[in-house]
């Protein structure tokens, strides 16, 4: 499954809905709206697998999507692949910023049980030169990512990152997260990125049908750059 998921990331463009939500119920409903349009990854948020853990993950499989656990595994990597395991997710993220040592136990348990890892850039200064590293390490996907308290603190979104995103797209798959919409995403259009992560722009939205449907228009229409 591991090796599928990474072809399929490989040949096209994909939009990941976060679901950034604390009630399943929530982030079901908006599931609903979008899991059916092409290339829609759903995205178990940070706050969804802290508030209903494993039993919420296995809910998002109603869904025929790949589905994303966004753990941010800070330690124990190897165990905190357990709990995308049990939630039956395809993907598991942990944090770029930490030691290599729970990088690499992430990693390695994962390739045992068929998981695709990611690594995620959030607080990471030499972004560039850390995700060399890291695909280095064996992680499948390197995310650069701005959080909500940098984007209000300092009006940046990952959109500010272009230069560092093209050269890090080099070594390895590419997901970007942070401020994305309709409005920003053409600007990373042509970038080496195989994964646009949009949360608010979809799950505050009266329609998130509708402003899916427009994001994956815009993706269709450009390819992922040559490496």
């Amino acid at each position: 499954m591991r090796s599928e998921i990474l072809e399929r990331l490989k040949q096209a463009k994909h939009l990941q809905v976060a679901l950034d939500f604390i009630d399943i119920n929530d982030a079901l409903k908006v599931a609903r709206e979008v899991a059916d349009l092409r290339n829609v990854i759903i995205e178990a948020g940070t706050p969804l697998v802290k508030a209903e853990g494993i039993r919420g993950l296995l809910k998002l499989r109603e869904f025929n999507n790949i589905v994303l656990a966004d753990t941010k595994t800070a330690d124990a990597g190897d165990v905190e692949v357990e709990i995308a395991l049990r939630g039956k997710s395809n993907i598991m993220t942990v944090l770029g910023a930490m030691d290599d040592s729970t990088v690499e136990s992430a990693v390695k348990r994962a390739r045992e049980v068929g998981i695709v890892v990611q690594a995620d850039l959030i607080g990471v200064k030499n972004t560039v030169e850390r995700a060399k590293e890291l695909f280095g390490i064996g992680v499948d996907i390197v995310g650069f990512h701005i959080g909500l308290d940098v984007q209000k603190k300092r009006g940046v979104t990952v959109a500010d990152l272009k230069e560092e995103i093209r050269e890090a797209g080099k070594y390895g798959l590419i997901s970007v997260a942070g401020g994305l919409s309709p409005k920003t995403i053409p600007e990373l259009a042509e970038l080496p990125i195989s994964i646009y992560v949009v949360g608010g722009a979809i799950t505050r939205s009266s329609t998130p049908r509708k402003v899916a449907e427009e994001i994956i228009k815009i993706l269709s229409t450009s390819t992922i750059a040559t490496r």
